[in-house]
């Protein structure tokens, strides 16, 4: 047994189950390798967006960056299982002579076994390895099936989003009597965009209709209302990735808002903002 191979695949199966439980299932912004990914994407993309005319990053972005964390996820715990099933290369034998099986034939499984499948011209040794390609395939059935639930939540806050940067060009913050609609709509919004951050990186067409720049635009514009600006930044400071103190001044938190909105924003950005 190659025991380098084998402890490099539980290492790879251990992180990435760690950072996909962490990003999919913990409400509590994302894991590490999630985080990585997605700035990789969204660094092409923001390169993407400067060239001339009407970029196809606006619309794509968003996707993209989901689709490539789920790949990652999916790709991460299928070379975790094929380490696995190499460290022993008489782990899987084939079907119709016996012999061992090789890595084009290790793959094969382990592909058929993540996507529950079962198609493949290769079986397991032994009842150990028999149960371990249990274990892939029940791995990959929760890998597929908690992506497209997260999916599904992350597009349901960028819809919501998009509804709350509506509501701001229709009620105006600086309007005392719309705090009782937009506050509540405010707090769940961070709160959600805290449990689904990759939502962030859904871009809008129009600047003004962008997440981001929209509730960077709120904070700068509430501020004018010192008074009522504390609660508005008290939702405000639940956004994921927004580094405030809570000491800060208004100045020091408009500026950390400014910066924040501007990590996730591919436009070009008004000289006033």
């Amino acid at each position: 047994m190659n025991v380098i191979l084998l402890i490099a695949g539980i290492l790879v199966l251990a992180v990435t189950a760690a950072d996909f439980a962490f990003t999919t299932i913990s409400a509590n912004k994302a894991g590490p390798l999630t985080r990585g990914a997605a700035a990789v994407y969204w660094y092409v993309f923001r390169l993407l967006a400067r060239l001339p005319g009407e970029s196809a990053a606006l619309r794509l972005a968003g996707p993209v960056v989901m689709s490539g964390v789920a790949l990652v996820w999916l790709a991460l715990t299928f070379v975790g299982w094929l380490l696995i099933f190499r460290s022993y290369p008489e782990a899987l034998v084939m079907k119709s002579t016996g012999e061992p099986a090789d890595w084009a034939s290790t793959f094969a499984f382990i592909g058929s076994a993540l996507s529950t499948v079962g198609a493949s011209n290769v079986q397991p040794s032994s009842a150990l390895w028999d149960n371990l390609s249990t274990v892939a395939a029940v791995s990959g059935m929760v890998v597929l099936t908690l992506s497209v639930t997260f999916v599904l939540n992350i597009t349901q806050t960028v819809v919501q989003g998009r509804g709350f940067t509506v509501l701001l060009r229709i009620r105006d913050p600086l309007n005392v009597r719309n705090d009782d609609i937009l506050l509540p709509a405010l707090a769940d919004l961070c709160i959600r965009l805290n449990a689904s951050p990759l939502a962030l990186y859904y871009s809008s067409s129009r600047w003004e209709r962008g997440l981001p720049e929209s509730l960077n635009w709120l904070a700068r514009r509430v501020a004018q209302s010192p008074e009522r600006f504390r609660s508005y930044r008290y939702a405000l400071q639940e956004l994921p990735f927004l580094s405030v103190d809570g000491d800060d001044d208004p100045e020091g938190f408009l500026e950390a808002m400014q910066d924040w909105a501007r990590q996730f924003s591919l436009h070009d950005w008004p000289a006033e903002q």
